[in-house]
């Protein structure tokens, strides 16, 4: 338990300075002040979702341990972002420097750290099949909210749910397929978690 509390604490700081590092950028590239930064930046499904994983490992290092629902489904959700940003957004990643670090951080270390935490030491055999209508809610949720603010101020934060650019039907079938991807990723989870806890 001791272990699992330190390095949940690191996580929980890792995760925190990462962002903190991400708005100081934002307020930087942008000009604004740093709460203009943290508006601007929450529009990112990744931000979202690490600083869920930030405040849950926060929760675990203080010995609360959080609901089994919510562990599996952040680590679904943490997975699916690393893959999609490295299979559809990364390219030719032109960052450098600290932009490079926290890029990496985002997509890359913090996925694999909680997704190792959750592997190797968090409660999961509770898990139900009526938690996949949770995790599929999540991404319809967030996306409505994108879209919302796209429709306000112009700013799409990734390139499927640009209304302007695919149209409505376009944008539609995209977070139609997220969540059949989160329904999907969601039923191995439960099947491998089951498996996991009866090894």
């Amino acid at each position: 338990m001791q272990k699992l509390r330190l390095f949940s604490t690191i996580l929980a700081l890792a995760v925190s300075a990462t962002l903190i590092a991400r708005f100081g950028m934002t307020m930087q590239e942008k000009e604004i002040s740093f709460l203009g930064a943290v508006w601007n930046d929450f529009r990112y499904f990744t931000i979202w979702t690490n600083m869920l994983i930030g405040l849950t490992s926060g929760a675990i290092a203080f010995g609360r341990m959080p609901p089994q629902w919510l562990t599996a489904g952040l680590t679904m959700a943490i997975a699916l972002v690393a893959i999609v940003f490295h299979v559809l957004l990364a390219g030719d990643d032109p960052r450098v420097g600290l932009d490079w670090i926290v890029n990496g951080m985002l997509h890359t270390v913090i996925p694999i750290a909680f997704i190792g935490l959750w592997l190797l030491a968090l409660p999961k055999g509770r898990l139900v099949w009526r938690d996949l209508v949770i995790w599929s809610a999540f991404p319809i949720l967030y996306s409505i909210y994108a879209i919302a603010r796209g429709a306000v101020d112009g700013e799409y934060p990734y390139f499927f749910l640009d209304v302007g650019n695919l149209g409505a039907a376009g944008v539609a079938l995209w977070v139609a397929g997220l969540a059949l991807i989160f329904l999907i990723a969601g039923t191995v989870l439960i099947s491998c978690a089951r498996r996991f806890s009866r090894a």
